[in-house]
Parts: structure tokens; C-alpha cells; sequence
């Protein structure tokens, strides 16, 4: 019997019994999460109600996705029940690799019902790596912004860091500082790590939540429940809304971002001293900071002015935290500069002719690249109802005047945040119905 076939629950234990393993052994409880999401429609809290009684078998099968790069579905039967756990995701793809499989088969061992996730047992063995292998492509390797200077870390990112590595280190090692400092920085960790969505700090939370559920003692094994709540919550829905209101205006408003601009103006205190200069040279700034984030991957720029779902993203992405501070930086720099010149953010401009002068040039790739249609389509669909703009953006597609790859999620996040287009993505996605052309 191999690991090449898949294998249910009792036979798994079955096998257990009496096979010695010279690889990684792992039988471990893996994280569901997103069930409010894969439910839609469906009594979310009755549907983990029945998980909790009834125990079903789990399919966790492996996925690449544009928005997210990879993840695991969870499916019980052919119902789509949520996805695994960024913290459990590199294991579980571990597994998956060693085995050469893309599905593995587990049980629900326990449900929770007031965070919208549960927990699968299965079973699967590997040869742990010596550094986590990477799961999604390196997507950030050809973006960067050189535009100076960074935002500095502050204090709060500082001693964020600095627990990690203390409770990390006591996890794996103990009897360094003592149990009752591991406890103190573990408290420390869990009251800091609400913003940090780099790919370091969530790999370094992920082992800690691990260690932690397995740790001997019972006083940090306490812990587990309230970490694992904490993690599923920073990748939930009200924390995308905290991005917005809570995290934005703290970068903005912060130390560091008052030193990154006084720096900023050091650095080009020719030009700002003259006040015929002055405003070219933000100005100019300001484009070369636009122009680096068309190049973001993954469409990201879409999001650029609507941070919380941009920082959601992010979290799914592996962002670098190299990458993550340049980005931070240059969203920072740019509101600040055109907080100097009279700009507002997105499209609050008091100028109608601005407005949709920065729309068109949105707008135009949609158009494939025809700046007239474009005009053309915010002069007719302004003020319509909903199923009149995505009547007409259907007609277009098929006389090939809007891109048939652009038509959905791209159109819909400009018109969206213009204010033209005011309901959801699917209630569009269920609109806009694009075939294929004939011949293609």
C-alpha cells in the first residue's frame, strides 16, 4: 500500500499501527478556513453545526489561482467548504509533493461555529526541507520602487520583530529565558501582529501557532485557541475594513511617514525652493510613482486605492516585507504629495474634466487602447441603471470595442470606484455573460 493511493480515515489509522516511517510522519489537525465565503447563500452557522455532528470526509484538492497564486480547496462531497489555512498551506503542499498527489483525503475532527472555521485530520508523510519551499511563483521578483526614501519600521514593528524571535526561540529551544518571559512575548506577539502581512512574519507566526498547539506545557498550549483566532481573524472581512479606517490613517499620519517626506524634500530642496519649480517637480514625482505601481503583479494596482482589499491581497501573495515597505512607502509618498498640491485620493476631485480625463486613461487598455470609445462609453452610461451599463458592455464586447479579458473584474473595479457601477463584482460577473467569438 502507498501514499499514491488515497486513503480514508480508518485507513489510514489502520496503516499507522504497524508502519514505521523513515520520512516525516504527520498526522496533524489542519486549519479550514473562508467557510462564510464558500457557503454563500447557505446557513453558514447551520452547515458547521452538521460538520460538528456529522464528521464528514474532507478533499483537500490543490488549486492555482490568479488573485491568490496557490491554495487548497476543501470540499465535502462535491460542496466547496472553505480552504486550508495560509498557516497550514506550506505542510499541506509538502505533503502533496512528496506524495506526488493533488488531493488528499481528511475527516473533520472539530468545528467552530463562531469563527467560521474548522479543523481536518490527515494523515501524510514528507521529508521536512531545511527552509520552507516557496508556495506560489515568485511574483515579486521583477517589481520594485526606487523612488527614496522607505518608510522606517516603527517601534510597535520593532518589538514585533524582536518577540518573534524570542517566542520562537524558546518554543524550539525552552529553558533560554524562562517560561514566564516566552509568555510575556507570545502576549506581546498577539497583541502586535494585527498589520504585518509580510511572507516573514506570517511564515514566523505559522510556526509559532504550531509549536504552540504542541508544545508540553499546559500553560502555553492555553494559548493555542486565542492564536489560531487571532490569525484566521487578520485575513477575515472586518479586518480588510480595519486596513482602511485604522491601519491608512496611522500610516499616513505616523512619525515615519512625516520622516519620509521631510527626507523627500531634502533630497530635491533645489526644486522645492523655487517656486517655479516646485510643482513640476511633485508632479513629476507623482507620475514616476504611478508608473511604478501599473507594474505591480497580479492586476494589484487595481487596489491601490482601495487599501483594505489591497492588504488583503497581499496577505495571500507572499509579499516580501522588502516589497511590502516599498509599496507601503510609495502609497504614503504619493498621498502626501498630492495632499501638497490641492489632489484628492481616487477620484474625489472637484474638477469634473480631471475626473474623467484620469477615467479615460483607465479606461482606455479596456478599450483596446482607443481613447474615444472610452469617452464615448462614460458619456452613455452615466446615470444608468446597473442592467443598462451591463447591457451596453456586453453589446461592445461582442463588436469587440471592450477586450474580452478585461471586461469583468478591471471594468468593473474602475466603474466601481467611480461611483458609475455601485453594485458587487458577481452581481456584474452575473450581467456580463461573455462566449467566445465564433472561430476562436
Amino acid at each position: 500500500m502507498t501514499y499514491e493511493t488515497y486513503m480514508t480515515y480508518e485507513t489510514y489509522m489502520t496503516y499507522m499501527s504497524y508502519k514505521t516511517y523513515t520520512t516525516y510522519a504527520m498526522e496533524n489537525l489542519i486549519q479550514i478556513t473562508g467557510v462564510q465565503y464558500a457557503c454563500q447563500g447557505a446557513d453558514v452557522p447551520a452547515v458547521m453545526a452538521a460538520m460538528q455532528q456529522e464528521k464528514p470526509e474532507v478533499l483537500l484538492v490543490m488549486e492555482q489561482t490568479h488573485d491568490y497564486g496557490t491554495i487548497v480547496r476543501a470540499l465535502v462531497g462535491t460542496q466547496y467548504r472553505g480552504v486550508v489555512s495560509r498557516f497550514d498551506l506550506e505542510q499541506v503542499l509538502g505533503v502533496m509533493r512528496h506524495n506526488g498527489v493533488a488531493v488528499l483525503v481528511g475527516r473533520v475532527a472539530d468545528a467552530d461555529c463562531e469563527g467560521r472555521c474548522y479543523n481536518i485530520s490527515i494523515a501524510g508523510d514528507y521529508t521536512a526541507p531545511d527552509a520552507p519551499a516557496p508556495s506560489v511563483a515568485d511574483i515579486w521578483s521583477d517589481w520594485s520602487w526606487a523612488g527614496a526614501p522607505l518608510l522606517e519600521a516603527s517601534a510597535e514593528e520593532s518589538r514585533l520583530e524582536i518577540s518573534l524571535k524570542v517566542a520562537l526561540c524558546e518554543l524550539r529551544r525552552g529553558s533560554l529565558a524562562g517560561k514566564g518571559t516566552m509568555l510575556e512575548h507570545l502576549m506581546l506577539v498577539l497583541h502586535l501582529m494585527q498589520w504585518d502581512v509580510s511572507h516573514e512574519t506570517q511564515e514566523q507566526l505559522s510556526q509559532i501557532r504550531r509549536l504552540v498547539q504542541q508544545h508540553p506545557d499546559v500553560d502555553v498550549r492555553a494559548l493555542a485557541p486565542q492564536l489560531r483566532h487571532s490569525l484566521t481573524a487578520l485575513g477575515s472581512r472586518q479586518r480588510t475594513g480595519q486596513f482602511q479606517d485604522c491601519y491608512l490613517p496611522y500610516l499616513r499620519g505616523g512619525a515615519a511617514a512625516r520622516q519620509m517626506y521631510r527626507q523627500w524634500c531634502a533630497i530635491h530642496a533645489d526644486e522645492l525652493g523655487n517656486p517655479h519649480l516646485r510643482r513640476p517637480a511633485m508632479v513629476r514625482e507623482l507620475q514616476a510613482i504611478e508608473d511604478c505601481l501599473k507594474r505591480l503583479p497580479a492586476d494589484l494596482y487595481y487596489q491601490t486605492n482601495q487599501f483594505g482589499a489591497l492588504m488583503h491581497r497581499l496577505l495571500y501573495l507572499h509579499v516580501p516585507r522588502q516589497k511590502l515597505t516599498m509599496l507601503l512607502s510609495a502609497l504614503v509618498l504619493r498621498h502626501l504629495l498630492r495632499e501638497q498640491l490641492g489632489l484628492p485620493d481616487g477620484y474625489q476631485a472637484a474638477d469634473a474634466a480631471e475626473v474623467d480625463s484620469y477615467l479615460v486613461w483607465e479606461l482606455v487598455p479596456v478599450f483596446n487602447g482607443d481613447a474615444d470609445a472610452a469617452r464615448e462609453f462614460l458619456t452613455l452610461v452615466r446615470g444608468q441603471l446597473p442592467t443598462e451599463i451591463t447591457h451596453l458592455v456586453c453589446l461592445w464586447v461582442r463588436e469587440n470595442r471592450i477586450s474580452r479579458s478585461h471586461c469583468h473584474r478591471r471594468l468593473w473595479t474602475i466603474l466601481h470606484r467611480a461611483g458609475i457601477y455601485k453594485p458587487t463584482e458577481s452581481n456584474w460577473n452575473m450581467q456580463v455573460i461573455v462566449r467566445k467569438a465564433p472561430g476562436s
